[in-house]
């Protein structure tokens, strides 16, 4: 099958959702319900509020609110009405009415929650909300005045401009100070919302919305969070970001005080999304924003803010601003680092990142290859409330600096799209490639021009539209040595082209591939047109590319050979992971002991487990090795359940290979714990087979080599597998049990039974380990919704089997060997099987030809040896450390007899009674503990029955 990364802005949009992000809203996420589902048609009926039955088993208790408010929504069918002369229609079932943000109680991570309501089949796209940040940098008031306007020639952009005409650019930030004797004159007016009412009353304060946009008294924009999240009619500052950036915009020019802004003509629309707290640097509600000001007429919407969180909501926000009419023009983030930073990577968004007064790139500039254009951003004086002045750094100055030029440009051609608003700023930029060299591609095609973007006639421009890398292999993975194809549409903004030629170069890159096509002739190429090459690009690539490289390249078009337009590319390179798919299962495997994926818990990189080519069964899967708790080198979920550990450093990187494998295929790599801070000495390597005979297509067979590499002896190890199956939507109602007769761990959904199971073993000769875990935690479970601590992974990962059923939830299976010890030098071989089917007896029977098979193939395999029940005390509640009051204990026992538990402290004394003499069959059972109000220390529960007696120590703290 042809796999192909494709790189285009389609793409762009339609997985951006799935990327994570650190600087997230707790405890919630955002849903995009599917068109006509059952979910959002209930949720529409209760008037886009109140839980949702579905979600409750998966999140628990919650609320919900639209993400997109009903007055925004009226705002925009009203502005549809008008643009289209017809008369206002709801459109309830349109995307951005089907968003809505849940809230919920557990403090469960909201990237981890978004991934299993993905599968849910009404949602189109779960995500976290992400929390948008200002982008100023207050500096020294005594640096500089307003170099930016003469470098970027504003001024003489002015006498270019239409007398008469003015345009609306919305700023879309912490609001205005409307009242500065600077910038007053220039703030947006609602005609709809002034003057005289019906009752004679001024339509500016009667309480209602005369204009019909679903906004009261919006006579001068809109404030939607106000002091405590409340919206109100007055975008008035909080934070003095919202006034300095309108300054830069529009400051009124030539009336002898102050500043000037760098349009000519324009008036700014507050609309305020920040609270009224002057302190703050957080936005709220900017979708709201955004709409509210394409929706009232806005040409240009400045945004300041963002965060480095892409989101599948806030593109269809874009998309509806854009059909509007408007373009948004955004700040590149002053992180300072390669990074895309959203809303400006947007496909239709114009981004700006800041140079200074010398065109060079300024320490705190975000680059990337999603960076449009540059603009001033170092030392920009500008208005702050109160009629003063201040200078301010930032992206989010030179933001507004390029919205102004847009903002002159369609005021000068009043017909021009916002895509071509946006390739005129683009097209009539100034090259500052000499002096930012090391930078090139990275922060857009040049730094602003005012006048060049005003005046200029004939701007021509074309944009990469789409662009798709093959290999040769068709493996979808790019490595050393190996030719890959790039093909490209391309699309003609502006003018027509006579004679089009396409150039492909490398661009200033860690590695330079050999470009064999390095030029296409595409020919006449008119306004709007779109094409597809006729031709691929070929490209060899080098064998020194590092590891999960990025291959740059830059694409410049030229029309009769005089520049016309230029794109960077990009694409990884190399990658640290592969996919093994030879059979009904296909499987994604990395160099550091993770399967399924690469990229926990984004699961973008790899296509986790899948069975004849459905839907991933698995969320996560991950080796933990280790000798105690505290020495458990692991790359499982950890503290922070978005957070995986990584112990494990690739010696060999993941390697498909056809070799030493009857029928078929496996995935080789080598591994080390050196990464581990309690390094416990080891090397592993793993080999993942899949065989293509009858009995073995639907099963993956798994081989840990683990080797002592320091010259002690390592005493007690354990070596587990974690996998959490998702079986089903969410992976909800799963059950997970461990069939002691057979040796295997079994995984359902107990409520589709046209679904799948999926059957884990572990098949050497070695002492075997099962957990079934709850992911939500249970009296005998811990849950894994908030963290996976490493006693936890200890708990679940020793002890034999010490948890062989799940409830009927979320559910993951932790099975693995041990202990064992491994002599310096030593090598052990501990074999794994993974199996998929549609019931227990292919399963089951499926797994014992993967035995034999592995037994044939010189494997550490051997028959199943049936595991008897041990007595044993398998869980105290809030042990190690417990205090007085009630204790849930679970314990097993292992042929029916009578049964003692009690407490005694460290002179064998006896303290209190939790199960007496009671007659118990062979099987796992919880009872209650009352703890009475002993003195602090260490005691001990003990069991006794007619077999054995065992005892599981405790602390009291008080």
């Amino acid at each position: 099958m042809l796999r192909s990364l494709t790189l285009s802005l389609a793409f762009i949009a339609a997985f951006c959702s799935v990327v994570s992000a650190a600087d997230v809203e707790p405890r919630t996420v955002v849903i995009t319900w599917r068109s006509g589902s059952p979910s959002f048609l209930a949720w529409q009926a209760a008037g886009r509020r109140g839980p949702i039955t579905d979600l409750t088993p998966l999140v628990g208790a919650h609320s919900t609110t639209p993400y997109i408010l009903d007055a925004t929504l009226t705002a925009v069918d009203r502005a549809h009405a008008l643009r289209n002369h017809t008369v206002i229609r709801q459109t309830p079932d349109r995307t951005i009415s089907r968003i809505m943000v849940v809230k919920y109680e557990a403090d469960v991570d909201p990237a981890y929650v978004a991934r299993k309501l993905s599968s849910l089949p009404d949602v189109q796209v779960a995500e976290p909300l992400s929390r948008h940040h200002l982008l100023e940098m207050p500096n020294d008031p005594d640096v500089g005045l307003q170099y930016h306007l003469p470098l970027i020639r504003a001024i003489d952009a002015w006498d270019v401009l239409p007398l008469n005409k003015t345009i609306v650019v919305g700023i879309v930030d912490t609001g205005i100070d409307t009242a500065h004797v600077d910038l007053g004159a220039n703030v947006w007016r609602n005609s709809g919302e002034m003057g005289l009412d019906a009752n004679q009353q001024d339509k500016r304060f009667n309480n209602l919305d005369d204009d019909g946009n679903g906004f009261a008294d919006d006579w001068y924009g809109w404030d939607f969070l106000g002091a405590d999240g409340t919206p109100d009619n007055e975008p008035l500052p909080g934070n003095l970001h919202g006034t300095h950036v309108g300054g830069i915009v529009a400051a009124v020019i030539n009336n002898a005080i102050g500043v000037a802004g760098v349009g000519k003509n324009i008036r700014v629309m507050p609309v305020k999304i920040g609270y009224d707290d002057q302190f703050s640097s957080t936005v709220g509600r900017s979708s709201d924003g955004i709409l509210y000001a394409a929706s009232m007429g806005a040409s240009i919407i400045n945004c300041s803010f963002g965060s480095g969180s892409p989101s599948f909501a806030d593109v269809t926000v874009i998309e509806e601003a854009t059909t509007l009419g408007s373009l948004i023009v955004a700040a590149s983030g002053n992180d300072g680092v390669n990074m895309a930073f959203y809303p400006a990577a947007y496909p239709q968004v114009l981004s700006v990142t800041a140079t200074d007064e010398l065109d060079q790139l300024t320490y705190f500039s975000n680059r990337h290859s999603s960076v449009d254009v540059c603009a001033p951003g170092l030392t920009i004086y500008s208005t702050v409330p109160g009629d003063r002045y201040d200078y301010l750094n930032g992206t989010s100055m030179a933001s507004p600096v390029a919205a102004a030029v847009a903002a002159m440009v369609r005021l000068r051609f009043p017909d021009y799209s916002p895509d071509e608003t946006r390739a005129v700023v683009m097209s009539t930029c100034d090259n500052v490639d000499t002096l930012n060299r090391i930078f090139m591609g990275l922060y857009g095609i040049g730094r602003v021009n005012a006048l060049k973007a005003v005046s200029e006639s004939s701007p021509r421009w074309v944009s990469v539209i789409r662009s798709t890398f093959t290999d040769a292999d068709e493996d979808g993975f790019f490595e050393p040595n190996e030719r890959i194809r790039l093909s490209l549409d391309i699309r003609n903004e502006l003018e027509p082209l006579s004679h089009c030629v396409v150039h492909v170069t490398p661009a200033p890159a860690a590695f330079q591939p050999e470009i064999v096509t390095d030029s296409i002739v595409v020919g006449p190429l008119a306004h709007g047109q779109t094409v597809t090459l006729a031709e691929d690009v070929l490209i060899d690539l080098p064998s020194d590319i590092p590891f999960n490289g990025e291959l740059r390249l830059m694409v410049t078009i030229t029309d009769s050979s005089q520049f016309v337009s230029r794109q960077m590319i990009t694409a990884v390179v190399n990658p640290t992971y592969r996919t093994i798919d030879v059979n009904y299962l296909a499987a994604t495997v990395n160099s550091i002991g993770n399967i399924g994926y690469n990229d926990y818990p984004s699961n973008v990189q790899g296509v986790g487990l899948s069975y004849k080519g459905g839907p991933s069964l698995l969320f996560e899967g991950a080796l933990m090795v280790g000798v105690q708790p505290r020495d458990l080198p692991n790359v499982a979920r950890g503290a922070q359940t978005d957070i995986k550990d990584t112990s494990f450093h690739p010696l060999r990187i993941a390697e498909l290979r056809t070799d030493s494998v009857p029928n078929g295929s496996r995935i080789v790599t080598t591994f080390s714990d050196i990464y581990d801070p309690w390094s416990i000495g080891l090397s592993i390597t793993q080999n993942v087979y899949a065989m293509t005979a009858d009995s073995l297509k639907r099963t993956l067979l798994i081989t840990l080599d683990v080797t002592n590499r320091v010259d002690t002896v390592i005493r007690d190890l354990f070596v587990s597998q974690f996998y959490d199956f998702d079986i089903g939507p969410s992976g909800s109602n799963n059950g997970c049990a461990f069939d002691r007769s057979k040796g295997i761990g079994l995984i359902q959904n107990t409520t589709r039974p046209d679904l799948p199971s999926v059957g884990v073993a572990m098949i050497s000769p070695l002492p075997m380990n099962f957990f079934a875990l709850d992911n939500d935690g249970d009296v005998s479970s811990p849950s894994i919704y908030d963290h996976f601590l490493r006693a936890e992974k200890w708990t679940t990962m020793s002890g034999g089997i010490r948890r062989a059923n799940s409830r009927i939830t979320d559910v993951s299976t932790i099975i693995g060997a041990g202990p064992f010890s491994l002599a310096p030098g030593e090598s052990k071989q501990v074999c794994f099987v993974i199996a998929v089917g549609e019931d227990y007896t292919m399963l089951s029977s499926d797994i014992a030809s993967a035995r034999a098979a592995a037994e044939l193939m010189g494997l550490n395999a051997a028959p199943y040896k049936e595991i008897p029940i041990e007595d044993r005390i398998s869980y105290i509640e809030g042990s190690p450390l417990l205090g007085p009051g009630s204790h849930d204990v679970s314990f097993a026992v292992g042929q029916t007899s009578p049964v003692t538990i009690d407490v005694i402290d460290l002179f064998g004394n006896p303290i209190t009674t939790v199960v007496d003499n009671e007659q118990f069959q062979a099987g796992t059972y919880t009872r209650t503990m009352n703890l009475p109000n002993i003195a602090q220390g260490t005691y001990f529960l003990r069991m006794t029955t007619f077999a054995s007696s065992v005892i599981e120590g405790f602390g009291v703290v008080r």
